[in-house]
Parts: C-alpha cells; structure tokens; sequence
C-alpha cells in the first residue's frame, strides 16, 4: 500500500492547496530537518550571531542573508549552529545543499538543487516537473506561507544562488560562499556579512575545549602557542585537535613544535578533505589563470601590504591588470583589503602560495619576480626621496627600470604618504634581497630612505637595515656604497643621542673617503662629527670644523650641506651664549633651505629659532615660531622636530601662566618622545609637565613626573643629564626637597 504524499498537478493548476496534497496517511506534512550536525564545543563570532538574530526576526520580504569568508573560516558551522540555536523559529523545517562550488566533485546545477529541495518537501521523486519553469514555480509554491530556514553552502556566484531563493516572506535564506556576491548585494540589496578568523582569546577557548581543560590546563603556554598556529580559523583548530587527540601522552609543547612546519599537511579527518592546503586548493584551483599567477607571486611577497603597482611590477603585467586579479583574489577571500587600495594575505595562505609557489613554477621565474620588485621599489623610492630630499644625491650605479614602472608623486605629502606605509615592507623587502643575493638592491634601498625613515619612529628597524646595507655593499664590493652606508649608519646612531657609537663609526667612514677621494662623503663626515662635538662639550672645535665646512659646500655650490653647516655654526653659538651670531646664522640658514625649497630644513631652524627667542625672554616670538614648524609638520612628517617644537610650544605656554595648554603640548610632545624611543625628549617634555603641575601646585604630580624624567636618563650617560637634573633642581617643590621637608 503507498503511504507516500501524491502532488496532482492538474490538482495544483486549478488551485487545490499544496499542503493538502502534500500531506501523507497520517495527515502530517513533511518537515525537513537537513542541518548539518552542530558542534558541541562552538566558540566565537557572537556579534555576528546576534546579527543574524536580528536581521531573520526584523520585517520585511525575502529574508536573505550572505555569509562569506575565506576557506576554513567557518562559514557552514556558523550558519548550522545559528539554525540549530534557532530552530523554533522556523517550525517549518531547514532545507540545506551544499552545492559544491569548491570541492573535488562538480558544482550542483539549480535544477539538481530544486529537484532535491522538492523530494525533501514532499514530492516523490517520480513527480518531480521535468520542465525547468514548472519546477521552479512547484518550489516557490511549495514554500509560500511556510516559516522555514534555507542554507545554500557553496554557492558559485550570485546567478547560483538567485535561482535558489525562495520568493515567500515568511522563511530565512542564508546564503554561503567563499566569493564575495555584488549580484545580490548590488541588484537584491541583499546584506552581506563576512566571516572573520577568531580572536586571538577566542582560538584559545576553542582548542581548550577542544583538547580538555586538563591538558589545556597542564601547558597554557604551548596550548597559546599552537592556538596561535592556526591565525583564526576554526578548521586549523580542529586539524590541530584531531593531531594532540590522537597523541594522548605527547606534551602540547613537543607537539607545538611538530606542527610549527606541517600544519597545512596535517589531517584533520580519515579522508583528504579536511587538510587545510586541499581546502585551500579547491579556491586556488578555480581561479583564471592571471588571479592564479598573482596568488602564487604574493607566496613570494617579503611584505605585509601590497598595492596593484607592486603585484603588476611582479607580474610584468599593467596597473589595471593587477588591480582586477587583486579584486578577484578579494572576493575569493584569499587576500583581504588592509586599506582602500593595499592588500593583506592571510599567514596560513602566504605559507600555502609559498610552498604551490615552489612546487608550480621554475625558480628563475622567481627571482625574476623579485627582481623586478626590487627595481620597483628601489626606483619608486628614489622618486620620494627626490621631492622629499631636495638637491640630495642619488645613490651611485642604479640599475635601469627595465619592465617596471615606477611610482610618481604629484607634492611631497604623496610621497610621504607612500614612504610611511611602505616602512614595515621595505625592511622585509632588504632582509629578503639580502638572503636572495640582490646585494645592490639592497643597500641602494637603505641608502635611499634612510634620512627619511631617520625623522620619525623607534630607529632600531633602520638601524638593522642599515647593518644590512653595510653587509651587502661589502659583498657587493662596492666601496663607495660601503662607505656611504657606514657614514649613514654613525648618523642613525647620532640620531638617538649614542655619540661615542656614532663618533667612531664617522670617523671610520671618513679614514676610507679620505683612502678612496670620495670627496662628498668626506664633507659629511666632517659635518657630522662636527655635530658630534657639539653634543659633547667641543664647541669651539666643532666651530672650527664647521667653518671648514661651510666653505668647502659653498665652493663646490652644495646648497644643502651649507645650510646644514650654517644651522649648527647657529647652535654652537647658541651654546656659547652668543645669541646674536645664533641668530644671524640660523637666519642664513633659512634663506638657504628656501632656495633648495626644503621644507623640513625651514622647520628645523624655526625651532633653534624658538629655543633662542625663550632663552631672550620672548615666549610669544617663541610660541609663534614654534607654531611656524609644527604647521609644516603634515608635509615633513618629522616627530623629532615636532617633539621639539611641543616641547618648546609647552614652555612658552608656561612662562605666559596657560598652565592647562603648557600641559597639553608637554603630553603630546611627552607620547612623540615614547615613539620615537628617545629618552632625552622624553625627559625634557616631563619636566615642563613637572613644572606645569608644580605652579598650580599639584606637587604630587609634579613630583610623579619628575622622578619619571630623572628614571629615563639614569640609565644613559647622556651628556645633558645633569641639564635636566638642574631644571628638575630650579623648581620649588623639587622631589629631594619635598622628601626632606615630609621627613
């Protein structure tokens, strides 16, 4: 006896409710249950589970969500776990197909979707419509008035799932793909959510649950360190769970380590699906052949960032061809956006493109990538520093462009712009030449942005890349960029006030251009260990050396190294109390630096000048000039001049009695100080706080910041020190005293 619901669709086009002739023997009428199973040990994302509360109970028609992310995020978990969360709201049932878009089987055509769809809502297989239309009418009737939750998992773009939405108001579709759907979004306003790898507390929790509190209890630290392995996603997670489960007596530590290099060929199941570099493949896999080639270059990238210019200089293709694979790469989820126009590559694929990356392609088509990444970057610098350098030179025997096309920048603040987001990159980009035997990229890359990568930021980075520089200069055998680099490097040092460090390295390099005539590196030399001198006490020897200085640039017409000359021949007299012939220079200065057009030289010499105007009693002239350098900061982006000009804007504020304002700038000029890891400033901007907070007698502030200030030079021998300790000794409510007068 057939106890199977029959659908008479004669019955249906003369309009007999579908329920009725959907309901069995019994009378009832099919309910499908299809979710996935759930996962005991879920963990995570509750912002976007409450937002798919909110988005499946507010009103309105068609109910439609898409979640999207990239392979092993946990996308189908997510949407299974909410459905079983919210099973009663849906007393309809759930319909769910995985429609294979990425995966070893071929994707399921609409038509294979709608017939199963059917067969679970009630019509045997045999009635299921032949006719593509008369199927899709049978499904959307079928589904009208019914409060049901559909899943399509794996959907392959937005025509995919537009077939497969139901039209009824009163069910929930979830839609999931690793591709971003514009279809839906663009022409259904349908609302997007994507899927992002757990928190870095939230892979703990998971893989301590995963593994059991006892274990996870025995090595914190290497249960951090494996959940650390897996940057996010849920299904490393579970591979490295299912690898510790299986191994009940290994320690978490020894096993941290043999996962460190494998854990893209671990399984995760008895099958090979559930390896992440399979999972990964299958959306490698389905890429055009130029996305493909790009995904595979970025494996070879050294950075954190790239733009469209840098993938096209890899690729050898044009800007335009390297913006759209970058775009098809996003909305494959396999590079995410870090801004508007740079990209991100998650960890676990950069070790996946890396390791396909060596496997698919020859390594001469490598190094030719990264030679031409190289040209790109080191040209592209050039191109900066030319406009934020005026009348600097460039650095000796630079290679030709060749295939690449470099960057050009329309003002300065573009090209600083462009300077500062590459900082992290061009450290990695010289560590990476380095190990490749591109020795002249890089040292003609450090030599390039080292003075523009010396005005702001904790200088240990350009310090080893300069160390690096002067390594592969002298393996390249190129004396002049070694001793270029060499001379540079005592800069850095000079820089962060090591003067005995920056001293010997200066005199070196100057010893070597005196061996090989190079006559330039000579003069800034001198200059510098001149600057040397003057920060150690020799005044008058600095002076003369200075003046030899001075003459030499003028007769040989270099503008830059005369107003450097004549900036600090401006700062000896300074300290020889002779603040007419300080002025009288730094104004010779100024007038230079405008005939080079050097911005950041007119800010320098406006704060010497602000310095000299406090120490003649004149702090609004001070304040004003102050103001002058802080104002040319967005364009010359120096923080070391800008914690000078705070600082210096501070004191003003307070010998005029706006104790709140002085406070003010002393804190900003306080936090630049912490940037740039520079003890010196940092004490001078606490001791206008000290003195501010004293004169509107918060004496326990004063005494906190004062006693900060003396704790950062304690551990230096820096020459001003006691410079310090005697402001700190100058105001009344000095710590010392105050502890005396409390005793």
């Amino acid at each position: 006896m057939r106890t199977d619901p029959v659908l008479d669709l004669a019955a249906l086009q003369a309009g007999v409710p579908v329920r009725s002739q959907l309901a069995g023997t019994d009378g009832t009428v099919p309910t499908p249950r299809q979710l996935p199973h759930d996962v005991p040990d879920y963990t995570g994302h509750t912002a976007l589970l409450d937002e798919l509360d909110a988005l499946a109970a507010g009103d309105g028609i068609a109910k439609v969500v898409v979640l999207t992310g990239m392979p092993g995020v946990g996308k189908t978990t997510l949407a299974g776990h909410w459905g079983h969360r919210r099973q009663s709201w849906f007393p309809d049932g759930q319909l769910y197909l995985n429609a294979e878009a990425h995966g070893p089987a071929p994707p399921v055509r609409p038509q294979e979707a709608l017939h199963r769809f059917l067969v679970a809502l009630g019509v045997p297989a045999d009635r299921v419509p032949a006719d593509a239309e008369r199927r899709l009418e049978l499904y959307h009737r079928l589904m009208s008035g019914r409060r049901m939750l559909v899943v399509l998992d794996n959907v392959v773009d937005s025509d995919h799932a537009r077939q497969l939405l139901p039209r009824s108001d009163t069910g929930f579709t979830v839609v999931i793909s690793r591709n971003r759907l514009p279809g839906l979004s663009v022409r259904h306003g349908i609302r997007s959510l994507t899927v992002t790898p757990l928190s870095y507390l939230e892979r703990q929790r998971m893989l301590g649950r995963i593994v059991g509190g006892r274990r996870a209890g025995a090595e914190p630290a290497a249960l951090e360190t494996l959940a650390r392995l897996s940057d996010g996603l849920p299904l490393a997670l579970r591979v490295i769970g299912e690898h510790v489960g299986s191994r009940p007596d290994a320690r978490l530590g020894d096993l941290a380590d043999e996962l460190a290099g494998r854990l893209l060929d671990i399984e995760g199941d008895d099958t090979d699906e559930m390896t992440l570099r399979t999972v990964f493949a299958w959306s490698v896999n389905a890429l055009d052949p130029l996305p493909a080639r790009l995904f595979l270059a970025l494996g070879l990238f050294p950075g954190s960032t790239i733009g469209a210019e840098a993938a096209a200089a890899m690729l050898a293709v044009d800007v335009a061809g390297a913006e759209r694979a970058l775009d098809r790469l996003a909305r494959a989820h396999l590079v995410d956006h870090d801004t508007v126009r740079r990209y991100r590559m998650h960890d676990l694929l950069r070790q996946y493109a890396a390791d396909r990356a060596g496997e698919d392609a020859p390594s001469e088509q490598h190094r030719a990538a990264l030679r031409r990444l190289l040209d790109w970057y080191l040209h592209t610098a050039v191109n900066a520093v030319g406009l934020l350098e005026p009348g600097r030179q460039v650095v000796p025997d630079l290679p030709e462009p060749g295939e690449v096309t470099p960057l050009t920048f329309a003002s300065d603040c573009a090209a600083l712009r462009w300077c500062e987001a590459e900082r992290t990159n061009l450290l990695t980009m010289v560590r990476r030449a380095a190990a490749e035997g591109f020795h002249r990229h890089a040292w003609q890359i450090v030599d390039t942005v080292h003075e523009v990568f010396d005005r702001s930021g904790d200088q240990e980075d350009m310090r080893e890349m300069l160390r690096i520089a002067l390594d592969t200069a002298t393996a390249d055998g190129h004396d002049l960029g070694r001793v270029g680099t060499l001379a540079n490097l005592g800069g850095s040092y000079f820089t962060t006030h090591d003067y005995h460090r920056a001293g010997r390295l200066l005199t070196e390099a100057l010893r070597l251009a005196r061996q090989h005539g190079y006559a330039d590196i000579q003069r800034i030399c001198r200059h510098n260990l001149a600057s040397v001198q003057l920060r150690t006490g020799a005044t008058l020897t600095a002076i003369d050396t200075l003046r030899e200085v001075l003459a030499d640039c003028r007769a040989v017409g270099e503008a830059t190294g005369e107003a450097y000359a004549l900036h600090n021949l401006g700062d000896a007299h300074h300290r020889l109390g002779h603040r007419d012939e300080a002025r009288a220079f730094y104004r010779q200065a100024l007038v230079v630096w405008d005939r080079v057009g050097s911005l950041r030289g007119r800010s320098l010499t406006h704060v010497r000048l602000a310095e000299l105007s406090l120490d003649e009693g004149q702090p609004e002239v001070a304040l004003a000039q102050g103001r002058v350098a802080l104002g040319l900061h967005d364009r010359v982006t120096d923080d070391t001049i800008r914690c000078d000009a705070l600082t210096i804007s501070a004191e003003a504020q307070l010998r005029l009695g706006r104790h709140r304002d002085a406070l003010a700038d002393a804190a900003l000029a306080r936090a630049v100080g912490d940037e740039l890891a520079d003890p010196l400033r940092q004490a001078r901007a606490l001791v206008v706080s000290a003195e501010a907070l004293s004169a509107v007698g918060d004496h326990d502030g004063a005494l906190v910041r004062g006693r900060e200030a003396l704790g950062l030079l304690d551990d230096t021998d820096h020459p001003q020190q006691q410079v310090v300790r005697d402001r700190l000794a100058t105001y009344h409510d000095h710590p010392q005293r105050r502890e005396e007068r409390s005793a």
